[in-house]
């Protein structure tokens, strides 16, 4: 019987790169091999997807799942216990490898020898054939027109496309899943007899051919994959770097124990040279004393000599018998003994052995001086937590100053001494350092004082170890607004995290303009054509860690009580924006006005910048981008947060690099309380936001150019509850504003 072999072109769209056996076997380990049980996946497991896109057997699931939290073998990730996808694919690519790695396959036709080895696969029945099941299989009209495709073939695959085991329905078995039903609901592949069943139209199952669906999620799949890549690049980058740096670090041991080894050698040579000059005043000393007493000692014995040699000449003189001979001699013997006698000596040495080392502490001494002029510093100045703030415009001939702060990497002072150097670059291209004063208090503060004199364009840079980790670009010369900019050692945003991630760096107070006051209470004309609007605070869409009262009304910047499971699961509910908006809008035209009442108690100091809270105003797709709206486009706040030079709990509005408001709401110590009434006039004809201390009749300042084209939230935000306590109670506003028509 002649067997007819029909081809068809590989689907290219899932191409592969030809893997060596190294990648093939590192394939079969990460995603073909249970990581509990270690058995391979086969077509008689059922292989489970975790959220973290690791694989288990179903078998060995409730072997390690315990108290309903199952935490993944291979990543640690904890996952609730739930129905977990089957992952269908995970056949096809074991046949891929069995196929790439095995020197013979298995027949897997119904009713054929397990021994016999498999010649083709047929691609719509997903099965390997021998010869004679190649042959039943041309014979029998169902499989006639299947693909047959040799293994040879199949050995230089470069996708999986011949490797793909039909999917069929569960509910119909036999029937291929050919379409898709996209109501919310659903989102599964179904059967054309599903669809007629179950899907119907009438009931809003929107039914689409599989095909289309999977292309298209597998665009997006491709998508978000690259997405993914560029993260793992530069995640890869980041872990060079890191061995780099692991690599410059056992360079700078070496360096620095070469350093100690080379100090300490000269140190031993300035001992030695020292041992060796005290030896020698030593010498002098006892040569001195010596040669004294030798000096001494023979003047001495010369005189001893004269009176012994007296004393025996007299003796025989007198003893002598011969009186005339005697008298003869004896004026001689007495001079020569008078003067013996009166003649002086010293009746003590000269010299004593007084002399010796005077060393008194020196080794104490010494260890003082090597301890205050050799220690090992250590930098943990993690780069893109380093805040530069320039203090005031800077203009030539001026000394201006720069307040650095460094932090480690965990956002905690990076409390070693000024071992970086700050240079600065001129507009002529000349580089001079900058001066380095510390902050004292080991608080990782530092300033920078430099002199331009010139007009321009300066560029200043802190360099550890010869490598730059910030830059500050500045201008010196008149109109210089560069001061007011907020410059990280990696230029992001300049809200740089503490606690819960949230903070807002130092304004400089001396820019903070001087505003008309205006009564506010006592001004009916403002009241005139307002508009009196009763709004509530969303709670359905608050942040789950903030409260809004059940009226609405209240907004605490902690969680009280229980949340309801509504809430929690609401689709709309603020994942990012730790606060509430309001649930009525500004629209043009009008204007609208209303009042907060604002309390706070400090529980405990906040931290350097951190936040308390956030009123303002923005568009629906300005809330949920981050934590806070400042920053966000077509967003305009208030924020208050803790102010470094004023250590207090300050209220700030800055547009276009302008501070328009600074004031000082409380000190930033335990049990301070406050509380003001603040009110908001929002113009939506002339594009104006007005804020104003209600109960003191101040106009605190005023926002131009607020976008009014799209309607506008009132919004309100909390941070660092453990630090500060923070009520904002709304109200409808001044009491005799005509009602709304």
């Amino acid at each position: 019987m002649n067997i007819h072999i029909y081809k068809r072109p590989f689907n290219k769209s899932n191409e592969l790169e030809q893997m060596d056996q190294e990648s093939l076997d590192d394939l079969q380990k990460q995603l073909l091999t249970c990581p509990v049980c270690l058995d391979d996946f086969h077509d008689d497991t059922s292989t489970k997807v975790l959220p973290c896109l690791h694989l288990l057997c179903e078998a060995c699931i409730p072997k390690i799942a315990k108290d309903g939290v199952l935490p993944c073998p291979t990543c640690r990730m904890e996952h609730q216990f739930d129905s977990f996808p089957t992952d269908n694919t995970t056949r096809d690519l074991s046949d891929y490898v069995v196929v790439k790695t095995s020197p013979t396959v298995s027949c897997e036709g119904k009713g054929c020898e397990e021994t016999n080895v498999a010649s083709h696969r047929c691609r719509p029945c997903g099965e390997f054939l021998c010869l004679d099941c190649v042959a039943a299989h041309r014979r029998t009209t169902v499989t006639r027109s299947h693909d047959l495709i040799p293994l040879e073939e199949l050995r230089d695959a470069t996708d999986f496309t011949a490797f793909c085991h039909p999917q069929t329905c569960k509910v119909h078995p036999g029937k291929p899943l050919e379409l898709y039903c996209s109501k919310q609901e659903c989102q599964k592949p179904i059967c054309v007899t599903c669809a007629v069943i179950y899907h119907q139209y009438q009931e809003g199952h929107g039914l689409v051919d599989i095909i289309t669906v999977g292309n298209q999620r597998r665009d997006e799949i491709k998508q978000m994959v690259c997405s993914v890549k560029e993260k793992s690049n530069i995640i890869s980058k980041v872990l060079n770097e890191i061995n780099d740096e692991r690599d410059e670090i056992d360079l700078r041991k070496k360096q620095i124990y070469n350093q100690i080894d080379g100090v300490i050698e000269i140190l031993h040579q300035q001992i030695d040279r020292t041992k060796e000059a005290l030896k020698e005043t030593v010498n002098k000393q006892v040569s001195q004393k010596c040669h004294s007493l030798e000096e001494q000692e023979l003047k001495l014995k010369s005189l001893k000599s004269n009176i012994d040699h007296a004393v025996l000449y007299s003796d025989k003189v007198v003893s002598h018998s011969n009186v005339p001979a005697f008298l003869q001699l004896d004026k001689t013997i007495s001079d020569r003994l008078q003067n013996l006698t009166v003649e002086q000596f010293d009746k003590e040495p000269w010299e004593m052995a007084a002399f010796g080392l005077d060393c008194s502490e020196v080794s104490t001494d010494i260890q003082t001086t090597l301890n205050q002029k050799m220690h090992i510093w250590s930098s943990s100045i993690f780069p893109p937590n380093t805040s530069i703030q320039q203090r005031r415009a800077a203009v030539p001939g001026e000394e201006v100053v720069f307040d650095i702060e460094l932090f480690t990497s965990e956002k905690t002072p990076a409390a070693e001494e000024a071992h970086f150097q700050a240079m600065i670059t001129d507009p002529r291209g000349d580089t001079l350092p900058g001066k380095v004063k510390d902050g004292g208090l080991q608080n990782g503060k530092f300033a920078i004082k430099y002199v331009p004199m010139v007009e321009g364009a300066y560029k200043l840079e802190l360099t550890l170890q010869n490598k730059t980790f910030a830059s500050r670009p500045f201008t010196v010369g008149e109109g210089d607004t560069s001061f007011l900019e907020e410059v990280s050692g990696d230029s992001t945003d300049p809200k740089a995290a503490c606690e819960d991630g949230t903070d807002l760096k130092e304004i400089p107070e001396a820019e903070v303009p001087k505003l008309p006051q205006q009564m506010v209470t006592n001004n009916p004309e403002i009241f005139s054509t307002i508009r009196q609007i009763r709004f509530f605070l969303d709670k359905q869409t608050a942040h789950k860690e903030v409260t809004v009262t059940e009226d609405g009304t209240t907004f605490t910047n902690n969680q009280q009580g229980v949340v309801p499971k509504s809430s929690v699961l609401h689709p709309n509910r603020h994942k990012k924006f730790k606060g509430a908006r309001g649930t009525h809008v500004f629209t043009q035209p009008g204007r609208y006005f209303y009042e907060v009442i604002l309390e706070m108690k400090v529980v405990a100091p906040l931290q350097l910048n951190n936040i308390a809270f956030e009123i303002g105003i923005a568009r629906k797709s300005s809330i949920d981008n981050k934590k806070y709206i400042e920053g966000q486009p077509y967003a305009w706040s208030m924020i208050g947060a803790h102010h470094p030079a004023c250590d207090a709990v300050c209220v700030h509005v800055v547009r276009d690099r302008k501070v328009l408001l600074h004031k000082v709401l409380v000190k930033n110590q335990v049990d301070e309380e406050c509380r003001i009434v603040l009110g908001f006039l929002l113009n939506t004809d002339a594009g104006t936001w007005e804020i104003y201390n209600s109960e003191e009749g101040e106009k605190l300042c005023i926002v131009h150019n607020v976008n009014c084209e799209e309607p506008l939230f009132p919004v309100v935000s909390g941070y660092n509850s453990s630090q500060v306590q923070v009520t904002a109670n709304f109200i409808t506003g001044h009491q005799n504003a005509p009602e709304e028509e």
